[in-house]
């Protein structure tokens, strides 16, 4: 509906103006608004317009800051503990959640699901320790380079268990982007130097890939039903049964009690404070997705990405040979490559299903065919580009794993 604004002082008699109004608006029903309410509207807009700058510039800083706080934290205060660092991150998460449910009710998994959920925090607890332990082992540019090829695995996992085929589109620009990361592997060095850190690297992509393709639309659906606060602290809780022993059996408990700086506060005011980042970097994504449209989250994965490999070689002055370089920029032109053809199709896909036909056609697939518990994950952000922010509105948006990086988003 079209909607004129009248002022107070409008001139001319009442029918004059209702006979402007209906001439302007062609004879369609329109509200008339205040000058109050338009004043309303401009705060609202502005409103929305700083929080869409201010979490999209959070989440840039937030996510990168993390990458090189834990890589910090490996290098300098030598706390060479990764899956210790992923179970004081969930400890911390639970730590800060303890005071929110004085507030609101806490939540318990469902009946029936308590296998569905021990498997989903088994594989974002390997996907975790597998990532920290890539990390402390690798160059900041050469783990941010091969993580970049986890849309590769998810893409294979679609083809091999679900038959299903993409654009051509999306799967050109994997030609650079697998190409660039093993290009960067090989030209630093790291797979004679740190063949574990590849390794663990390796596991990572696929235990993160194999994660989301098989329970996003599950995850989606649980977090709806128990509450986005109550599934965080029920995962932390559980993923610390997986993390502990682990961590135990990696004899890391065993190495903090010989660790220098054992007996040092600062030291450990950085360990504990790094575990707060990833509740911190979930949440601004939900605000960025809720402001701002998916275009916004792709280009600010791809922003990530560039930043964190950029600063880590200023940072850690990490040696960039020619090849490694190539290698880089294969990697990131790749990666964003493909986020953009996997929204496109993305979009292209919803403006189908949105057309007569494509309702027509929704309706007889659901009703031949009945959806299966746990779908495939799309490769791109799920919300629809039309729309987005009127539908996130409503809480009916959610982040994208695929594209978040597994270190600091752990659903």
């Amino acid at each position: 509906d079209n909607e004129v604004s009248c002022s107070e002082n409008t001139k001319g008699s009442g029918a004059e103006a209702a006979a402007t109004i209906m001439h302007l608006t062609a004879g369609k029903p329109v509200s008339i608004k205040s000058s109050d309410e338009n004043l309303g509207d401009v705060k609202t807009w502005r409103f929305e317009t700083i929080m869409a700058i201010l979490s999209v510039l959070g989440l840039i800083g937030v996510a990168v800051t993390k990458t090189l706080w834990t890589k910090a934290m490996f290098f300098a205060l030598e706390f060479h503990f990764p899956i210790t660092t992923c179970a004081i991150s969930c400890g911390v998460t639970l730590v800060a959640l303890a005071p929110v449910f004085l507030c609101i009710d806490l939540k318990p998994v469902p009946k029936g699901q308590y296998g569905n959920f021990v498997v989903i925090a088994g594989l974002t607890a390997l996907d975790l320790a597998c990532m920290n332990l890539g990390l402390d082992a690798l160059d900041v540019s050469v783990q941010q380079a091969l993580n970049a090829a986890t849309p590769a695995a998810v893409i294979m996992f679609e083809m091999v268990f679900y038959k299903k085929v993409r654009s051509v589109w999306v799967y050109l620009p994997f030609i650079p982007l697998i190409s660039g990361s093993v290009l960067t592997t090989l030209a630093s060095g790291a797979h004679k130097s740190s063949p574990t850190g590849v390794f663990f690297m390796v596991i990572a992509i696929f235990s993160g890939a194999l994660k989301a393709i098989t329970t996003h639309n599950f995850l989606t659906k649980l977090k709806n039903e128990m509450g986005v606060l109550s599934f965080l602290f029920w995962i932390d809780v559980v993923m610390l049964f997986f993390l502990v022993p682990t961590a135990y059996l990696f004899e890391e408990f065993q190495g903090i009690g010989n660790w220098p700086r054992a007996l040092e506060l600062f030291a450990w005011a950085v360990v504990i404070s790094n575990g707060l980042f990833g509740g911190v970097r979930a949440w601004l994504v939900k605000v960025v997705l809720k402001y701002n449209t998916a275009l916004t989250k792709v280009v600010c994965d791809i922003i990530i990405k560039a930043a964190t490999i950029g600063l880590s070689v200023l940072i850690f002055q990490n040696t960039i040979t020619a090849w490694m370089l190539v290698g880089i920029v294969l990697t990131l032109g790749g990666f964003s490559l493909y986020t953009f053809a996997a929204l496109r199709e993305k979009m292209t896909l919803q403006e189908a299903l949105e057309s007569p036909m494509g309702k027509k056609k929704g309706k007889r697939s659901r009703s031949k065919t009945p959806e299966p518990p746990c779908l495939v994950a799309e490769a791109v952000p799920v919300s629809e580009y039309n729309g987005a922010r009127r539908r996130a509105r409503d809480g009916d948006i959610e982040e994208q794993p695929l594209l978040d990086s597994p270190q600091s988003n752990r659903v």
